[in-house]
């Protein structure tokens, strides 16, 4: 069944099933009791306001553009408001429960009207079925918009006809697919409400998958398993996939987020439908490019990892795959990467050849890491010649990249053919690149502008920016504290100070965007998430240190930074951003300094 999570999420589908029969077929209300809610008048009258007179400024955030729109209107469009957030928030496991309940507590309070958020239908917000992304938290009135359309089409149809189309996933899907595509036609990008709405609705039938994008990349890895004719639809693929798989897999509970499936086809922030593993494949080479401290030598090796295990899938078929010990695919894999780090020292006799002194004093051309790992490949027994092998070219932008290429620059565009390398060799020495060799790039921004980087050599790439990632951070310091947990070197899970993580996570954004918007600075100075998780074992520090139980761990009821963040700030950020802005006016870098402080440690100053 598609509907399995990492958690019990019953409470979740019978809110869904609940909106559907109530709101979507009665016109009843979700919350407010037997109100009509969702009749097509409200729904209208929410359309007239929020929907044909959008709040595009810049200056405010949505609670306040919100707030604006919905002042004309009556407490039961208010009241509508409030339930269109909630079917919004029944899908992200990214947002926490206090938060969702707070926005639709602070909407109702509008009006002075009171949002039991301690009734049992808003347990469903205890957990959430998966992170559908940043861009669905920032695009909260593409995908409202979406969702309200959804409900207007559903309510100008008789109720026997709503009934047979809400219980029908075909007849829903094809209203749901015109309705997407009339919405890319207006805001240039897919509703990911088109496929949270089929999971909440059909969740035997749909995955609980909100990204178009990660769809298309888990056909293209798993296609091949189908059997028979593959169908046209890519929901009807990964349905068939789903079930080759549980035939292969009996026993297992499959879902493609999970383990084993999920390192076949993911690679974490990425959301967008070319992504640096499908990218790989096509070009055969790309580049991570952005500011120091987003993890791209880490997600180099990931993508490395994911390009592997999609080939050995291709090779070896489903049954032997999965059949092999992950011990065993990691050893496969380690074996078949390779990683450089590239430094302004670095030359072309390290990676292509050059000549060295051999034992009897003459001198003599050896080979670099390249012709090695070529050399390598080439001895390879039969059976392994069509396992990739990644190389990773750590920091490249360091080196003078013309030069340690040399003649094997061309090589990059056309594996099909070789040149003559240079130099006196009694016997003239030609090579070319395998085809199975995969080559990823890391440049961190500020060691060298991307300005810097010769022309030919970015045709021969495909470039991926990694900036700073809200998720990431999030992510990284989970797994950070849920160690720290299991280790009993805390006692504090990570719900009870997920919801202050969240804060900082927003005060990191916006910190970014004003060292963004910054003529000194840019998007190649953002702070990576990697400098902020360091306020995991501050945390743990401040938590260790107390001689009395603290109720709070980052910031206090009044939204300003405890030692924990304090610590970040003093001894890491300000730093590093002191050391970025050396060369400018004494008072100028206080200033930016002096703001970028208030983000983060008042959320104030933006």
């Amino acid at each position: 069944m598609a509907r399995i999570t990492d958690h019990d999420s019953s409470r979740i589908f019978d809110a869904a099933r609940e909106w559907r029969d109530q709101c979507l077929v009665a016109g009843k209300s979700l919350l407010w009791g037997d109100r009509e809610l969702w009749s097509p008048s409200n729904l209208q009258r929410f359309k007239a306001c929020f929907i044909d007179r959008p709040d595009l400024s810049k200056d405010k955030n949505f609670e306040q553009k919100f707030k604006a729109q919905l002042a004309a209107e009556t407490d039961d469009v208010t009241r509508l408001a409030c339930e269109l957030l909630f079917v919004y928030f029944l899908f992200p496991t990214s947002v926490g429960r206090p938060r969702k309940t707070g926005l639709i507590r602070e909407v109702a309070n509008w009006r002075s009207l009171e949002a039991n958020d301690k009734a049992p239908l808003f347990d469903a917000f205890d957990t959430g079925i998966g992170d559908p992304g940043l861009v669905y938290n920032t695009g909260r009135p593409n995908e409202l918009t979406y969702l309200a359309r959804f409900a207007i089409a559903v309510a100008d149809k008789p109720e026997s006809e709503r009934l047979e189309l809400l219980h029908d996933h075909l007849r829903a899907r094809a209203l749901l697919d015109d309705l997407a595509e009339a919405h890319r036609e207006e805001f240039g990008r897919p509703p990911q409400s088109r496929h949270i709405l089929l999971f909440l609705l059909f969740p035997d039938d749909y995955e609980r998958i909100a990204s178009e994008g990660h769809k298309a990349r888990i056909c293209e890895a798993f296609s091949e398993i189908i059997e028979g004719e593959k169908p046209e639809d890519v929901d009807d693929q990964l349905k068939a996939i789903r079930q080759r798989l549980t035939e292969l897999l009996s026993g297992r509970d499959l879902d493609f987020y999970w383990e084993p499936l999920r390192a076949c086809w993911y690679t974490d922030g990425e959301s967008e439908t070319l992504g640096a593993l499908p990218a790989l494949h096509i070009k055969q080479q790309i580049v991570l490019y952005g500011p120091p401290g987003t993890g791209k030598t880490y997600q180099a090796r990931v993508i490395a990892s994911s390009l592997i295990r999609q080939e050995l899938l291709k090779l070896w078929g489903p049954r032997r795959f999965f059949s092999t010990s992950d011990t065993e695919l990691s050893e496969i894999i380690a074996a078949r990467t390779h990683r450089v780090q590239f430094h302004p020292g670095y030359g072309y006799e390290d990676f292509v050849r050059g000549l060295q002194i051999a034992g009897n004093g003459q001198t003599e051309y050896r080979d670099g890491v390249l012709l090695r790992l070529v050399g390598e490949m080439q001895r390879e027994p039969v059976e392994e010649h069509k396992i990739p092998v990644v190389l990773i070219l750590d920091e490249m932008n360091r080196a003078d990249l013309s030069k340690v290429l040399g003649e094997c620059f061309s090589l990059l565009e056309d594996r099909d053919t070789e040149v003559q390398l240079g130099g006196h060799d009694e016997k003239p020495r030609k090579v070319r690149l395998p085809a199975r060799l995969y080559v990823i790039g890391t440049m961190n921004l500020i060691d060298q502008s991307l300005e810097h980087v010769d022309f030919a050599l970015r045709r021969r790439f495909l470039w991926f920016f990694r900036g700073f990632s809200r998720e990431d951070f999030l992510a990284v310091s989970q797994k950070r504290w849920s160690a720290l947990l299991e280790a009993r070197q805390l006692r504090r899970d990570w719900e009870k100070v997920e919801a202050e993580f969240e804060i900082l996570a927003d005060r990191a954004l916006r910190l970014n965007e004003i060292i963004d918007g910054n003529g000194y600075l840019g998007s190649q100075y953002e702070i990576g998430h990697t400098y902020f998780c360091d306020v995991v074992s501050f945390a743990h520090r401040y938590l260790m240190s107390s001689e009395k139980r603290r109720n709070r761990v980052l910031f206090n009821g009044r939204g300003m930074g405890l030692d924990p963040v304090v610590t970040l700030w003093r001894y890491s950020l300000a730093p590093l951003l002191t050391q970025y802005l050396s060369g400018i006016d004494s008072a100028e870098r206080e200033a930016l300094l002096t703001r970028a402080a208030s983000v983060l440690l008042a959320g104030q100053g933006s």
